[in-house]
C-alpha cells in the first residue's frame, strides 16, 4: 500500500507560515486537476496508505496545515559514525523495547512456523557474548511443557552469517499433535514454545488466525497479545507488512503517534541496508505481544511491500529513490533478513509462495503478489485517465504474479482433493466500483459551508478514491485476474476462501466477476483489519478542521461502497484487530475481532461480525454468533524460561547498560555496523586500534534508548586487523574486526 515517505537525514522544513501561503495560493490559483499536479512536486509528509490516506492528501491541499520538505545532500565524510536522528529523552516516553533480562541471551524469544503433518520449523535468536561469531546451540522438542517427554533433539549453531538466528526443520514428528520446544546456549534455556503439526488425513476442525499490517509506531500490538491467549489456534497466517521500513521522524508514517507512545522506529533512519533490516526485525521481535504470539502459535508468513519498501514490484518501489542504492540489491537484502528472522521453510529456489495441507479438510496456498513477477502499478487511473494509461491497463500481458506462480496456483487447486481451499493473498482480489462517489449524500451530510469548500475539488477527490481501489490491487491487473477466475471456474473449484490483508480495513464479499456482468461467484474474500496501521478515521482525524465532519465523510465512503457493489456484504473502515477463520467439513466462518484500543496497552477485544459459507455455495451469509471454537484447549507454554538447563556450557552473565545485538560484516570493505540495544539513552566512547596499538579512530557517540545501529565507514582505513573498544559507564567491550579492500 501507498504510505508516507520521510527521510529525516535529508529533510529541512519550510516555515509553516510560508507553507500556508504556498498552499492557499495553489488552491485559489489553479483548477482541481492542476492542484494535484502542482502539489505533486512537494512531499507532503503524512501517511499515504490506501484510500483513507489518499483522501487526507487532497484535504491537505485545501488547508494551510501541511509541512513541506526539500531534499538536502547527505554527509559523505569518511570514518563517520551514523545512527540517524533521535528525539531527545524529554520529548518521548521510555522505550517499550527494553530487553527482558530473564530471557538473556534469547531476548527475541522463540517461534515456529510452516507446520506439516510430520514437521515444523522452530526458530530462535541468540544474542552473542564477547563478540562471539559462532555460538553452539542445543534444541529439544517434547510432548510436555516440562520438556521431559523429548521426541526430537539436536545441536546447531548461531552464527554471524545468519545474524545469530537459528532455524531447525524438525521432521519425523507425529501428526496432529501439540509439541513444546526450547533452545539452550551459554548455560541458559530459552522460553519454551508451543507448536503443532497438521493432520495427515481427515481433520474435522481447523482454526486459523489471520493478521496483517503491524506498523510499530502506530500503536500497541494488542491484537497479537489477544491471539497469544487463545489455546485452540492451529496457526497464524500473517499476510505481510510484518515490519515497516519508514524512519522514526515524527512526519513519517504514524511517526507522530509513535513519538507520543514512545514507539518510534529503530533504527531511526529509513531501513535500506542489511544491518538496517535486521535491526528493524530485532526491534519488532522485542515487543512482548508479538513475542508471545510467536511463542504460543506457529506462524505462516508471506511478505508484502513494507518488508522491503512501499508499493514494491519486481523492478522497483514507490519508496525506493535513486540515492538509496540499487533496487535489486535492496530487494535481495530485505528478503535475506526476512528469511533469517521469520520461521518459514526455506525453498530451494528462494520463492515464498507455498502450500500447506491440513489433512483432507483444507489446502492453504500462501501467495506472493508483491515481488514475484509483478509489473509496475499503473497510477493514471479512472475515467479521466489518459488513453495510453487505459491501453496499458488493458494489456493482456501485464501481470501481478509470475507465470510460474500462476501455473502453480491453478494446478495445485485443480489437483487438490481438500474440502476447502484457502488463499493467503496480500492485496484486494475482488473488484470494487467507486465511481462516482455519493456526492448527494456527502453534501447533504456536511452542510452548505463545507460543501462549497469541497465541491471544486471533486474531480481530484474522485481520482484519489479510484487510485486507492484500483491501484495497488488485483484490479490494476485485470487480464491476469480474469484469467485466474476463469481458470478456477473452468476447473470446477468449489469452496474457495481468499484471505486478504494490506488494506487496513475489514470486508466480507463474494468474488463476482462484475467486470464481465457475471454475478455468479467463484468464492468469497475476507479482508482482515490491520493490527495497528492507520485507518480512515485516524488519518482524517489528524486534521482538527475535519473532525466535525469526520462521521459524514466516513459514511459517504460507506454509502458509495454499498450502493455500487452488490457483492459486498460488510465493510468496516475504522477498527483494528484480527480475524479467525474457522473451518469444518460442512461450513467455514470468518469472525472479526476488534481491539478496544491500540494507543492504550489492553487486550480487551470484542466480536464484531461473522460471515459463514456453506460448502458448495461460494457465497457468504451473515452469522448470528461467533464460531464456537474447538472443545479441546491446549495447555499454553509457560511465560518464563525454565530454571533447569539442557546442559552446562558456560558462565552466567550480569546485565550491562548497552547490549551488543549484532555486528558485521567480517571482513568489512566499506561499512562495519554495530547493532546495539540500550534501555535508556546513554553515552559511549569508541576507539579503533590498529595492530601496533595506533588509535585510528576515537569518537563519543549518543546511544539512544531502544535498538540502534552505528555504522563505521572503513574505506579510509588500510587493509588489516583492528580492535574496536566500546566504553559505556565504566564497562568495556572489545571487538576484533578486519578490513579487506
Amino acid at each position: 500500500m501507498r504510505l508516507g515517505r520521510s527521510s529525516p537525514s535529508k529533510t529541512n522544513f519550510i516555515d509553516i507560515g510560508q507553507a500556508r501561503d504556498v498552499i492557499v495560493n495553489i488552491i485559489f490559483a489553479v483548477t482541481a486537476r492542476q492542484t494535484v499536479d502542482v502539489c505533486g512536486k512537494f512531499e507532503l509528509h503524512y501517511a499515504k496508505d490506501s484510500i483513507n490516506v489518499r483522501f487526507v492528501k487532497i484535504i491537505l491541499m485545501m488547508t494551510a496545515f501541511a509541512e513541506l520538505s526539500v531534499a538536502q545532500p547527505s554527509d559523505s565524510r569518511p570514518a563517520r559514525i551514523r545512527h540517524g536522528h533521535f528525539e531527545s529523552p524529554s520529548s518521548r516516553r521510555v522505550s517499550v523495547t527494553a530487553l527482558d533480562d530473564k530471557l538473556e541471551p534469547f531476548y527475541h524469544g522463540v517461534a515456529s512456523g510452516d507446520p506439516t503433518p510430520d514437521a515444523v520449523i522452530i526458530w530462535t535468536r541468540v544474542t552473542p557474548r564477547d563478540a562471539d561469531t559462532s555460538i553452539g546451540v542445543r534444541w529439544a522438542v517434547a510432548l510436555d511443557t516440562g520438556l521431559t517427554q523429548v521426541v526430537a533433539q539436536g545441536t546447531s549453531s548461531a552464527s554471524l552469517a545468519s545474524d545469530f538466528t537459528v532455524k531447525i526443520d524438525v521432521s519425523g514428528l507425529q501428526s496432529n499433535t501439540v509439541f513444546y520446544y526450547a533452545f539452550q546456549a551459554y548455560n541458559k534455556v530459552s522460553l519454551i514454545g508451543r507448536t503443532r503439526t497438521y493432520p495427515s488425513a481427515g481433520g474435522d476442525h481447523a482454526r486459523l488466525a489471520i493478521v496483517s499490517c503491524s506498523n510499530y509506531p502506530a500503536g500497541y500490538f494488542n491484537a497479537y497479545g489477544a491471539i497469544a491467549r487463545r489455546n485452540d489456534i492451529d496457526a497464524v497466517l500473517h499476510l505481510g507488512d510484518y515490519i515497516y521500513e519508514y524512519s522514526a521522524d515524527s512526519t513519517s508514517y504514524a511517526g507522530t503517534t509513535g513519538k507520543q507512545l514512545g514507539r518510534m522506529h529503530s533504527p531511526s533512519n529509513e531501513i535500506v541496508s542489511l544491518a538496517d533490516y535486521r535491526a528493524r526485525y530485532s526491534q519488532y521481535r522485542l515487543d512482548p505481544d508479538l513475542r508471545a504470539m510467536h511463542q504460543q502459535h506457529p506462524v505462516v508468513h508471506v511478505y508484502d511491500d513494507h518488508e522491503s519498501a512501499n508499493d514494491s514490484y519486481t523492478d522497483g518501489a514507490e519508496n525506493h529513490q535513486p540515492g538509496e542504492g540499487d533496487w535489486q540489491v535492496r530487494k535481495q537484502l530485505s528478503r535475506q533478513a526476512c528469511r533469517e528472522w521469520m520461521p518459514t521453510r526455506d525453498m530451494q529456489d528462494g520463492r515464498i509462495y507455498r502450500a500447506l495441507r491440513y489433512g483432507d479438510l483444507a489446502q492453504i496456498l500462501m501467495l506472493d503478489t508483491r515481488l514475484d513477477g509483478r509489473d509496475k502499478q499503473i497510477e493514471d487511473l479512472g475515467d479521466d485517465a489518459s488513453a495510453a494509461a487505459k491501453a496499458s491497463l488493458a494489456d493482456p500481458n501485464r501481470k501481478l504474479i509470475s507465470g510460474e506462480q500462476f501455473s502453480w496456483i491453478t494446478s495445485t487447486l485443480r489437483t487438490s482433493s481438500a474440502a476447502w481451499h484457502v488463499l493467503g493473498n496480500q492485496v484486494l482480489l475482488t473488484q470494487f466500483d467507486v465511481s462516482p462517489i455519493d456526492t448527494a449524500f456527502m453534501f447533504n451530510a456536511i452542510g452548505p459551508v463545507y460543501s462549497a469548500f469541497l465541491r471544486p475539488q471533486l474531480p481530484a477527490l474522485q481520482n484519489l478514491i479510484e487510485s486507492a481501489f484500483y491501484g495497488d490491487v488485483w484490479s490494476n491487473y485485470p487480464a491476469q485476474r480474469l484469467a485466474l477466475c476463469d481458470a478456477i471456474r473452468a476447473a470446477g473449484i468449489q469452496n474457495l476462501l481468499v484471505t486478504t490483508g494490506d488494506f487496513h480495513c475489514s470486508f466480507a464479499m463474494d468474488i463476482e466477476q462484475t467486470w464481465k456482468q457475471d454475478t455468479s461467484s467463484v468464492g468469497v474474500e475476507f479482508v482482515t483489519p490491520s493490527v495497528t496501521s492507520p485507518n480512515f478515521d485516524e488519518n482524517l482525524g489528524t486534521q482538527a478542521f475535519l473532525r466535525p465532519i469526520l462521521s459524514p465523510l466516513l459514511q459517504t465512503i460507506d454509502t458509495t461502497l454499498y450502493g455500487q457493489n452488490a457483492h459486498l456484504h460488510w465493510a468496516d473502515l475504522v477498527n483494528h484487530g484480527y480475524q479467525i477463520l474457522d473451518i469444518t467439513p460442512s461450513h467455514a466462518q470468518a469472525d472479526w475481532y476488534f481491539m478496544k484500543s491500540i494507543t492504550v496497552k489492553s487486550l480487551e477485544e470484542s466480536w464484531a461480525k461473522g460471515y459463514r459459507v456453506q460448502s458448495g455455495t461460494n457465497r457468504a451469509v451473515k452469522a448470528q454468533a461467533q464460531a464456537p471454537g474447538k472443545q479441546r484447549q491446549d495447555l499454553p507454554a509457560p511465560p518464563y524460561p525454565p530454571s533447569v538447563t539442557l546442559s552446562v556450557s558456560g558462565p552466567d552473565r550480569s546485565p550491562t547498560p548497552v547490549t551488543l545485538l549484532s555486528f558485521g560484516p567480517l571482513p568489512a570493505s566499506h561499512v562495519f555496523t554495530l547493532t546495539l540495544h540500550a534501555n535508556d539513552q546513554t553515552q559511549a566512547t569508541l576507539f579503533l586500534l590498529s595492530t601496533n596499538a595506533e588509535r585510528v579512530l576515537e569518537q563519543n557517540v549518543n546511544i539512544p534508548a531502544g535498538v540502534s545501529t552505528l555504522a563505521i565507514d572503513v574505506t579510509a582505513f588500510a587493509q588489516g586487523q583492528y580492535m574496536l573498544a566500546i566504553t559505556v559507564e565504566q564497562k568495556q567491550l572489545f571487538l576484533p574486526i578486519s578490513v579487506k579492500k
